[in-house]
């Protein structure tokens, strides 16, 4: 159930939001299958901040910032078998919940416990229960949709194996049973998909629930949409029965400049309420609406006041690319920079213990590495980050979906 994490403007030109499977060929097979990854709202700016007085009172803190310890979970990688789970866990996490999953499944389902969840909603779906048959729907559609086999699954662990073998042995030695770990819980899924997954009977079941009005099930159908337009109308039809999802993507094709997205006349809706109304259960959401407030964009004015303490709540729980993203382009007196390197440490933290990111990745992991081991991170900001760990890092884990 992997989405891979994109810069905004990246992130708006994803909105093709009924040519999933087309997309997911061009892309390449792996992307869509390990990558369980919530998207996120992480943001590239560009256009220079206006020099606008600021306190800064929030960013510095009235208490000082506690010593770093050595031991401390932010600095070091936990065993691969955890991060593959924390992994898995977050992957399903991020929209199973929406679709009404409880943590008992959600740990299952990590713990690979797949063929026996898969039968218990399969026959909960069978009954009529509305929460199975849309987290079924997302299974078929994701989990078990187009071009999954082993055989690409074992390619792609094994060329990325090859190459952290350019890590040192620790960290080559880590990432190859971290990749070994989640090529066996893909294959698994392939396993259990084939025994129990008709993706035509369960679709017919979320079309009937979309028909009765159910905001969800009207989202999944909007991602089986070949017509653009019918897909629109479906997400737009979803976010107006208040599924937060479907808020937030019908959002982003809006500010990505997706023709028709908005709808017209008394219906059309703008990005700025869509962002607002779906803010609180999604981070993202309030992620995404600081960048708005940073730049501008539709239905939201530029106000950085608001986009600083948004991006600032959003990291607290969870999602920090608003924050890494408008940190660099404002002032010290906007934002102390000591802040956002410290928001900086603590991504690639999560990163590391499998809490986010786009999977595991020669790349990924290079990334990390190269961040929470940067000569120029200041003392000050690593003894920020150990803060922002100790006050906020459990609220992060719980939010993204990972660790328990």
């Amino acid at each position: 159930m992997r989405i891979a994490k994109l810069p905004v403007v990246a992130r708006h030109l994803k909105i093709g939001i009924g040519t999933l499977a087309v997309v997911l060929i061009v892309i390449g097979v792996w992307v869509a299958i390990l990558q369980h990854a919530r998207p996120s709202a992480g943001a590239s700016m560009s256009s220079p901040v206006k020099d606008q007085a600021w306190d800064g009172r929030a960013a510095k803190r009235t208490d000082a910032p506690r010593k770093a310890t050595k031991d401390s979970s932010l600095w070091v990688k936990p065993p691969a078998e955890v991060a593959a789970r924390n992994y898995r866990r977050q992957g399903f996490a991020w929209i199973l919940r929406q679709l009404g999953a409880s943590e008992e499944q959600l740990n299952r389902l990590s713990d690979q416990d797949l063929l026996a969840v898969f039968l218990e909603l399969k026959q909960k779906a069978q009954g009529g229960d509305t929460a199975a048959i849309n987290i079924l729907g997302e299974i078929a559609l994701q989990n078990c949709g187009l071009g999954r086999n082993d055989d690409t699954l074992e390619a792609y662990a094994t060329s990325q194996i090859a190459d952290a073998q350019a890590f040192p042995p620790k960290d080559a030695a880590w990432f190859t049973a971290a990749m070994h770990e989640d090529s066996a819980f893909e294959k698994r899924v392939n396993a259990a998909c084939k025994q129990v997954i008709d993706q035509d009977e369960i679709l017919s079941w979320v079309a009937a629930r979309a028909a009765q009005g159910d905001g969800a099930s009207l989202w999944l159908l909007s991602r089986t949409e070949n017509n653009l337009t019918n897909g629109q109308q479906r997400l737009r039809d979803a976010a107006a029965a208040g599924f937060p999802e479907a808020q937030f993507e019908l959002a982003w094709a809006i500010i990505g400049g997706q023709q028709g997205a908005a709808g017209t006349g008394s219906a059309k809706v703008n990005a700025g309420d869509l962002l607002r109304q779906s803010a609180d259960q999604l981070p993202r959401s309030e992620e995404e609406l600081a960048v708005c407030e940073y730049s501008g964009c539709d239905g939201v004015a530029v106000d950085l006041d608001a986009a600083i303490k948004h991006a600032r709540e959003a990291a607290q729980r969870g999602e920090i690319d608003g924050m890494l993203a408008m940190g660099p382009h404002l002032s010290a007196g906007q934002v102390d920079p000591n802040e956002v390197m410290a928001w900086g440490l603590v991504h690639a933290s999560l990163v590391q213990q499998g809490c986010g990111g786009n999977g595991f990745s020669v790349r990924e992991m290079k990334s990390t590495l190269g961040t929470l081991n940067a000569n120029n991170i200041t003392a000050q900001a690593r003894e920020l980050a150990e803060q922002y760990w100790q006050e906020f890092g459990a609220q992060m884990m719980a939010n993204i979906g990972c660790g328990s």
